[in-house]
Order: C-alpha cells, then sequence, then structure tokens
C-alpha cells in the first residue's frame, strides 16, 4: 500500500500512462509515414522494439527524478514526520523547521541537487503532466480516427488531380512486395499485382506494361525515374501486400516517372475477401485515372467494379493458376499444375467464368506446344462454352474464343475479328495486340503481324518474348537491319539475346555457334540439340544430343507425334554412316505407324517443326512413292500455316532429295527463297539431307544470290 502512494507521489504512473500514449502516438504516425519514404519494413519494427525496450528506464527516471521549472532534479527523500509538519506551517516557519530537520549542510545539498517540492508545486507539476497525458490522449484518438476513417477508407486525394497532361499514358506497376510473415503468401501478392494490371487494362486510355515486362525490376536497385526513362513510362505504382489471417494491407504509391513527385498514396486495412480485393484494384485504377485527369466511361467503371467471383479460395487458386500458365515459363508440369487450380477453382466456385476462360487458354497451349493430344481442343471449347455462358462480353472470354479459334480450329479470320472485338474493349490491351500479330503471322499476312508486334511493344516495350517474337518474324523475312534496330533501341531489361539463341544461330548456318550456345534441354524444341548435332555430322554430338542429358525422358515423348525420339535415333545412325542400323529402326517405326489407327495425330500442323512431318519418315526410307503421297495429301488437307510452311517445303525438299527426285526438291527450295527472301538459304543448306545438291545448277544459282545479297547489304 505504501509502494502504490509512494508511486502515485512520485508521478511514476502518471509517467507510465503518458509513455504508453506517447509511444502508440509514434508508432501509428511512422507506420503511416515511414512507407512514403521507401524505408525498409525493418525500421519499423525495430522502432517497436526500441520503444518497448524504454518502458522500464522511462518508469525507472520517474522514480528518481523530478520534472520541475528548473528541470529535473532528483527525488528528496521523506524525512520523517518533521517534513509532514512542516506543511502546517507558515511561510517563515517552514523554512525554519526543515532547516533543523536536515541541518545547515543537507539543506544546501537539497537546494543544489535535490527536489522536496511543497503540496502547492507538485500539484502544479501533476496538473501540467496531466494536460501533456490529456493532450497525448487528443492526438492518439485523432491518429485513430484519422486511420481508421480517412486513410483506410478507399478515396482519391487531392495530390492525385495535380499532375498535368504532360504525363504520358504508359503505366508502370512494379511488383509488389510481400511484407506477409509467411513466405507462401507470396504467390498471393504476386497474383494481386497481375490481376492489378488486367483491371488496368481494362481503361481504354491506359497503356499498362505487362507482368512479364516488370518482373525484370524486382528488387531493382533503379530509382523511379531510372525505370520510367528505360520503359518510356509517364506513371509508376509501387505497392506493398501484408495478409495476416483474415486481414489484409495493401498500400500504393503513385509516382511522377519524370519528376518522381508523390501524385497520390493510400493504405487499405481490410478484412480479407474478394470484394475487398477487387475493391482496392478499382479504387487503384481510379486514382490512376484522376492522375492522368481522364474522365472513365459508365462501361469502364462498371467492368472495374465487376467481380469474378466471391470466393477468396477460389480466386486464390486462380491467381496461382495464372502465374503457372505463363506461356513464357512453360512446361508440362506447370501447365499440368495450373490445370489442377483451375478446376480447384471452378470446383469451389462454377459460376467463376475467368477461370474457365484461362483454364481453356491452359488447354489449347498444352495441345499447341505438344504436351497434349487433340482431346485438349474438345475440352477447351467445353470451357470456352462456360466461360462465354457466364461472362460473353467480358475481355478473359474474348481472348480465350480468339486462342480456339486461332489455335484449335486454325480460323485465322475468327480469331482476328475477336481479338478486334477485345481491343474494341480495351485498345492498349498488349496480350491482345501480341494475339493478333501470331495470327497474322500464320494467316501471311506478314507485315500486319510485324505492325501488331510493334504496337505490343509500344506498350509494353519491356516484353522480352514479344521482342523475340518480332525479332524472329523480321528475320525469317530477311529484313536484318530492322533486327539490329530493334535491339538497339529497345529497353536493356528486352534486350533477349536473339542473336545468340541456338535456333537463330542454327538457322544463319553457325553451327558451331548454335551448339555452343546449347544450355541444356529445350522445353519447347527438344529435338533443337539433335538437330544441331545432325547439321553438324558430328556422332559424338549426335550420341550426346540423344542422351539424358540434352533430352531427358520426359521430353521423348508427344502424343501427337509419338515416334519423334525414335525418328531422330534413326536419323541419327543414318547420319552417322551406320545405315544398316538406321534400316532396321526406320522399319519398326514403318510397322508401328501401320498399326496405328492414326499414324500421324500432329500430321502438318504449325508445331511440327518442332517435332515431324509425315514425309520425313518415307524420304528417310527412301520410299519416293511414299514422299509424294505426303506432298499431296499437303496441298490437299493441310490447313492453312504460311510462317510454318517455309518449315514444310524444307522438310519436302530434304524427303524428296532423299527419295531420290532431287528437281522436285529445289522447287520447294526456289519457293522458300521466293517466298522468304535470301536470307533463309543458310538454314536449309545445313541439312544433312540436301548435301548432295550442293553441285546442281538451281542450287548454285540460289547460293549465289544469297552471297550476293549479304554483300550488298555489307556495303550500305
Amino acid at each position: 500500500m505504501k509502494l502504490l502512494v509512494e508511486l502515485k507521489r512520485r508521478n511514476v504512473m502518471r509517467m507510465a500512462g503518458l509513455y504508453v500514449v506517447g509511444a502508440w502516438l509514434v508508432i501509428q504516425v511512422s507506420e503511416t509515414t515511414l512507407p512514403i519514404f521507401g524505408t525498409p519494413e525493418w525500421m519499423l519494427k525495430a522502432l517497436v522494439v526500441l520503444i518497448a525496450i524504454g518502458f522500464v528506464p522511462a518508469l525507472v527516471l520517474a522514480w528518481v527524478f523530478e520534472l520541475t521549472s528548473q528541470g529535473l532534479k532528483r527525488e528528496a527523500p521523506q524525512v520523517g514526520s518533521a517534513e509532514g509538519s512542516a506543511a502546517y506551517l507558515g511561510p517563515d516557519r517552514r523554512q525554519l523547521v526543515m532547516q533543523a530537520a536536515l541541518g545547515a549542510n543537507g539543506a544546501a545539498d537539497q537546494t543544489q541537487d535535490q527536489v522536496a517540492p511543497s503540496g502547492e508545486v507538485r500539484s502544479a507539476q501533476n496538473r501540467r503532466i496531466d494536460r501533456v497525458i490529456i493532450v497525448a490522449l487528443l492526438l492518439a484518438l485523432g491518429m485513430f480516427a484519422l486511420d481508421k476513417f480517412v486513410l483506410s477508407k478507399p478515396r482519391v486525394t487531392q495530390a492525385a488531380t495535380v499532375s498535368t497532361k504532360a504525363v504520358n499514358n504508359l503505366v508502370a506497376v512494379l511488383p509488389f512486395q510481400n511484407r506477409s510473415v509467411t513466405k507462401e503468401d507470396e504467390y498471393f501478392v504476386e497474383g494481386i499485382h497481375d490481376d492489378l494490371l488486367t483491371q488496368l487494362s481494362k481503361v481504354a486510355y491506359f497503356k499498362v506494361i505487362s507482368r512479364t515486362s516488370m518482373m525484370a525490376f524486382a528488387d531493382t536497385r533503379l530509382s523511379v525515374p531510372e525505370i520510367a526513362r528505360q520503359l518510356g513510362a509517364g506513371l509508376v505504382l509501387e505497392g506493398a501486400v501484408q495478409r495476416a489471417g483474415d486481414k489484409v494491407r495493401v498500400t500504393v504509391q503513385l509516382i511522377d516517372g519524370a519528376t518522381d513527385v508523390h501524385l497520390w498514396a493510400e493504405k487499405y486495412d481490410r478484412v480479407l475477401t474478394t470484394e475487398t480485393i477487387f475493391g482496392i484494384q478499382a479504387d487503384i485504377a481510379i486514382a490512376v485515372a484522376k492522375a492522368m485527369q481522364v474522365v472513365l466511361s459508365p462501361a469502364e467503371t462498371g467492368a472495374l467494379a465487376a467481380g469474378s467471383t466471391s470466393s477468396l479460395p477460389a480466386y486464390e487458386a486462380f491467381i496461382q493458376g495464372k502465374l503457372l500458365a505463363a506461356h513464357d515459363l512453360a512446361s508440362a508440369e506447370r501447365f499440368a499444375e495450373a490445370m489442377g487450380l483451375f478446376d480447384r477453382a471452378i470446383e469451389l466456385d462454377p459460376d467463376f467464368s475467368d477461370a474457365y476462360a484461362h483454364k481453356a487458354r491452359t488447354q489449347l497451349a498444352m495441345y499447341w506446344f505438344g504436351y497434349g493430344d487433340a482431346s485438349l481442343r474438345k475440352a477447351a471449347r467445353i470451357s470456352v462454352a462456360q466461360a462465354k455462358r457466364l461472362a460473353p462480353d467480358s475481355i478473359e472470354t474474348g481472348m480465350a474464343q480468339a486462342y480456339l479459334s486461332y489455335w484449335g480450329r486454325r480460323d485465322y479470320a475468327a480469331a482476328e475479328g475477336l481479338l478486334a472485338k477485345v481491343l474494341a474493349q480495351a485498345p492498349e490491351y498488349a496480350d491482345a495486340w501480341y494475339a493478333r500479330a501470331l495470327v497474322a503471322r500464320r494467316d501471311g499476312r506478314f507485315q500486319d503481324c510485324v505492325d501488331y508486334f510493334r504496337r505490343a511493344l509500344t506498350i509494353d516495350p519491356a516484353n522480352a518474348n514479344t521482342t523475340l517474337e518480332l525479332s524472329n518474324t523480321l528475320e525469317g523475312l530477311g529484313r536484318l537491319d530492322e533486327v539490329e534496330a530493334l535491339y538497339a533501341k529497345g529497353p536493356a531489361s528486352a534486350k533477349a539475346p536473339a542473336f545468340d539463341r541456338p535456333e537463330n544461330l542454327l538457322g544463319r548456318g553457325d553451327i558451331e555457334g548454335a551448339w555452343q550456345a546449347l544450355d541444356g534441354p529445350n522445353e519447347f524444341y527438344a529435338a533443337l540439340p539433335f538437330r544441331i548435332a545432325v547439321a553438324a555430322r558430328d556422332p559424338e554430338r549426335i550420341t550426346k544430343a540423344l542422351s539424358l542429358e540434352l533430352w531427358p525422358e520426359q521430353l521423348r515423348h508427344s502424343p501427337e507425334y509419338p515416334e519423334i525420339y525414335a525418328l531422330s535415333q534413326a536419323e541419327g545412325l543414318l547420319v552417322s554412316g551406320r545405315k544398316d542400323e538406321a534400316r532396321v529402326a526406320l522399319d519398326a517405326i514403318q510397322a508401328r505407324l501401320d498399326s496405328a489407327d492414326i499414324p500421324y495425330p500432329g500430321a502438318w500442323a504449325g508445331t511440327g517443326s518442332y517435332y515431324y512431318f509425315p514425309c520425313d519418315l518415307p524420304g528417310l526410307r527412301g520410299d519416293l512413292a511414299g514422299v509424294h503421297n505426303a506432298e499431296r495429301d499437303f496441298f490437299e488437307n493441310a490447313p492453312k500455316d504460311a510462317w510454318s510452311e517455309l518449315n514444310v517445303r524444307v522438310a519436302l525438299a530434304t524427303a524428296l532429295n532423299r527419295a531420290g527426285d532431287p528437281e522436285r526438291a529445289l522447287v520447294h527450295l526456289e519457293w522458300v527463297i521466293e517466298t522468304f527472301g535470301q536470307n533463309v538459304f543458310p538454314g536449309f543448306a545445313v541439312s544433312p539431307g540436301l548435301l548432295d545438291l550442293q553441285n546442281h545448277p538451281r542450287y548454285l544459282a540460289m547460293q549465289t544470290a544469297y552471297q550476293k545479297s549479304m554483300a550488298a547489304r555489307k556495303m550500305l
């Protein structure tokens, strides 16, 4: 009881309350302001720890010292009844009693080093401390109200309206930071980032740089102006997501890319639901629009407000599936896992249209990349039908329909119409321009293809995949100067080493360079190491290319091209001079095909350039009638594919020459040169199946024309 009285007398309890209130106020202010300056997360944690450590020393100081008008003075000890009695004496007698009790020297020491304030003085001090506590409490309550009802309320601050029309409409959204405790939440943060890009793309005025491009800037040390300069972006959006149980905090800030001025910042503290996530994404899009002084149309506002699912677990499965199904990181394993996640999302929410749309696209990609058979096309039709039933006018449904027409049906006109419809809704949607370029290329509209790729790059300048496809198109058309210019002026993050890729080097006839550029197995083009080794006609390299090191077991089997590995083994034997062994292997393959219901499931599909065509086996066996039958089948039944026809024609020429019809073989090679230019000559000149044509006058004419074109180019 005495201790409690003494604690109260020395104001220890008041100081404890003041410390707690002040500490809470400091933490709240720091939590709000530190992210604006880009400070690391550990700084706030360190501040909290330091404040907690300082609590006990603060109480000790409150016990030992007294706050006076002359500053901190050491608290005088109790002096028994003399001090107590002095309180009832008059001013003059009080001083005499105190001096008598303490002695002359003690009084002097007390005056200099300690304080034993009177009741009136102590009451005044107490009132001052009480006032400080009241002020601190009012500030704390004000900060709480600001955080609860203003900062956590979705809004667009006045700062967002101060930007000018000079800011261009290219928006770079940096990868969001994961501030969650668990590493497992990274996919959730990445999914939120990817989904936000999709939402922003629904605003016609925005040009939104894709996630593929922006991931090059994850953990970058570049400043915002440097990033904006590389990308040509007018605005840069930074953000972070912190997830804790059923709560989520999203912090974002919008920055002028040229001036590094912060235009807008917001913090959202919400209960974690899909409505919350979609609402935050819509608010961010509206804030960016205000920063650009753009008035959203009712349709755009509605598209932003519309959520695709009300099930949070379904949404989480969906966004993880989207990330796994990204084409630039394609593999059979990733696609299979993505399919499982889309199925999980649909199971949790049978009305989840976006999940059906992306499932369809993944099914079609698995078929197109050779990871599955034609049954995937049928399954994709069902998925697209479900997406169309649930959300017929959505961008995601439109993209799924377009890919079904393109990859699933080879109906390029239908695919073009569907993509045009998507772009009418979202004119700056880079993925749609990219897909449109692919469709135009297969349709033989090569200049349209180039134009569409370039349009995609104006929106998404750091997308290495788009840059690579444009580069391959230009190189395939013999426009090498444009290829060099493309990589010379592109952003550093998009400068994929196209000239150093083994398939590109092989296409230019650089066999040694292509072999040296190999970096293990190729998921997209499993036979590539073998094709390089065969072009070199090197038995040791052929053996290595067929080994598990460069052609692993999981890449040796394709439902649409079941004999790819066996056919390569046989060709390797033939090129290595082991003709008898090759003949046995080829006869065994022929026997298997003869007993199959569908000998060539992949037939003349565009992906056949990575596998084999129906003319290859009869050509290797020297079966001229079989090659002629295959040639006839191509002209009568093959779907239109202007881009892949280069590979088909070279394959037909190789098969015809091997089977004994060099004149007909040269017809196909001349068509290739006439259609695609002199530039493609080195690509087929390295083929072992065409070597005995090298002294033919028509072949020599093609070679001479190529040499002249290269000499003329060097003179420019």
